[in-house]
């Protein structure tokens, strides 16, 4: 088995544009381009990011995430559907490798994977075909919401290991 070790880095917009969005309170400098709302009862940003699917209706999830090992040998992608995951209790690492396009034949490419930490004052919103993998916890067991198309993980949920016996491991 070969194991490609990657190191996680900093959540910032740019480099998880690629990616999706991130959803993270503004900087000062940032709060005109999100059209701060703001009174004496509160601060609002309406409207950080979108969340896009082919069907009618979303479904809100909320799983719990185990501490684990920081490695996989799998990754998964949705065709219809971009996917919205917000760490509640720990911080969360995720994985993430563009794709060329949606086709069904394509693997997930072992070389191209970033890591991200995504602390619980943000959130990210996959793209449509993005690969990604399910949450690492950091620090402890991690409470996350998560927010796709009706039946997504039922129905557009392509699952693929790294091709020949090879795993990611991710660096703390």
């Amino acid at each position: 088995m070969s194991i490609r070790k990657i190191k996680v880095q900093k959540l910032t917009r740019e480099a998880f544009a690629p990616y999706g969005t991130v959803v993270d309170w503004p900087s000062e400098q940032e709060a005109d381009r999100f059209a701060l709302r703001s009174s004496d009862r509160f601060d609002f940003f309406p409207k950080l990011g979108s969340l896009a699917c082919d069907h009618d209706s979303m479904q809100v999830g909320i799983a719990t995430h185990y501490k684990r090992p920081y490695r996989t040998v799998n990754m998964e992608r949705h065709y219809h559907t971009e996917e919205l995951m917000v760490p509640l209790t720990n911080p969360i690492i995720l994985i993430f490798a563009k794709n060329d396009g949606l086709d069904p034949n394509e693997e997930p490419d072992i070389d191209k994977v970033e890591a991200f930490l995504i602390n619980t004052t943000q959130g990210v919103v996959v793209n449509t075909g993005v690969w990604h993998w399910t949450p690492f916890a950091v620090g402890g067991d991690s409470r996350i919401i998560c927010i796709f198309a009706e039946n997504t993980s039922a129905q557009d949920c392509d699952v693929r290991k790294f091709p020949d016996g090879q795993a990611l491991e991710i660096m703390v």
